[in-house]
């Protein structure tokens, strides 16, 4: 294969042939659904039919905002709305058990905000139950549908980077916790609602590691007295290694604020921008180079890449959702993948809290 005049990079996001005869309702209309989910969908045309929040007053103003065709007042409105095909769940985690086993009672499909859960336990009940039914169920880990990330996939699945050796994931911004003020209550945020997007990430793109070690970390300058800097070295047989690097209270302007990754291999190196954690987010592109010798000639490749993690991305998992109802198969990210995602996070907890080096297996 002549790599230099045939080579490209697939990583846009594939439209299902069948996606405009499935209705989708909303529970919940917080932050991530008026400026992520209904934007994006709405952007591809798909049929948002119902939102529903316990605060009506959200609801009523999402559904205006964004043409919806109606706002149901409580739970049990909404779920006997028999045209609602998909039910996009997005509340905080110690929600889901509870919404998710609803949902299921009245046949709909799910699409549920990640973390699954907000503690293993619930989480395993969660799947468990979904063990139990036909019906089809996703988890919106998005991040791996971003454009760099869906890229560096591409990469790595068609062997262009040979076998991986190495891989550094990292984010250097600086955060403002206070529009989830919920977070608080949380032990760990920005582990389990930011950087559980990395881990998910990094698992989709070289599986389950077999010890990891990590470090949680607070912040003098933050606004959240809790840990916002996240250390954790993965460990993998075949003889890679990993690494990912958060810190979410950079002293940095915000025009050098960094997010990306490196991954090389023994037969080439790719580096990728996430352009969402950069800036305000819109005033960067997600990039990947792309250096091999898998080839007589070596091949040197950059893009600048269309769409971004935040919210482009969150077309994937709903998109992926679609396609397992049409093929009766399993979405990507579906409740036993993203069950794994939660063990690997009490795992990073454990090795953080006992200061050791924990086998994964």
């Amino acid at each position: 294969m002549n790599l230099k005049n045939n080579f490209d990079i697939k990583y846009k996001i594939p439209k299902p042939k069948n996606y405009k005869k499935y209705n989708i309702g909303i529970i919940g209309a917080g932050n991530i659904v008026e400026n992520s989910h209904l934007p994006t969908y709405l952007d591809h045309n798909l049929n948002i039919i119902n939102i529903y929040d316990a605060d009506t007053n959200k609801s009523k103003l999402l559904k205006d905002k964004f043409n919806i065709q109606k706002y149901s007042k409580n739970l049990d409105e909404f779920l006997n709305d028999k045209s609602i095909d998909i039910v996009d769940i997005a509340v905080p985690a110690k929600y889901n058990k509870e919404l998710f086993f609803e949902a299921l009672k009245y046949n709909k499909n799910i699409l549920i905000q990640k973390p699954l859960s907000d503690n293993i336990k619930t989480g395993l009940d969660i799947l468990k139950k979904y063990q139990e039914t036909n019906l089809k169920a996703n988890v919106n880990h998005q991040m791996r549908y971003s454009p760099s990330i869906s890229a560096a996939g591409y990469l790595i699945k068609n062997n262009m980077l040979g076998n991986i050796l190495e891989f550094n994931f990292y984010t250097k911004r600086k955060t403002d916790w206070s529009i989830w003020p919920w977070l608080d209550k949380i032990k760990y945020p920005e582990l389990w609602y930011n950087s559980i997007h990395y881990i998910d990430t990094i698992r989709s793109l070289f599986g389950e590691p077999i010890k990891l070690n990590s470090k949680l970390l607070k912040h003098p300058n933050s606004n959240l007295d809790k840990p916002t800097r996240t250390y954790i070295n993965f460990e993998y047989e075949n003889n890679l290694y990993g690494s990912l690097n958060i810190n979410h209270d950079s002293i940095l302007e915000s025009d050098m604020w960094t997010a990306g990754f490196e991954i090389e291999g023994d037969m080439g190196v790719c580096s990728g921008k996430i352009s969402s954690m950069i800036g305000d987010g819109k005033n960067f592109k997600d990039n990947i180079s792309f250096t091999s010798k898998n080839s007589d000639e070596p091949l040197v490749f950059n893009k600048e890449l269309d769409g971004r993690w935040f919210s482009d991305a969150f077309i994937g998992p709903m998109f992926s959702l679609i396609e397992a109802i049409d093929n009766n198969t399993q979405p990507e990210t579906n409740i036993a993948d993203a069950f794994k995602t939660l063990k690997l996070l009490n795992l990073i907890e454990k090795s953080h809290e006992t200061s050791s080096i924990i086998s994964c297996q």
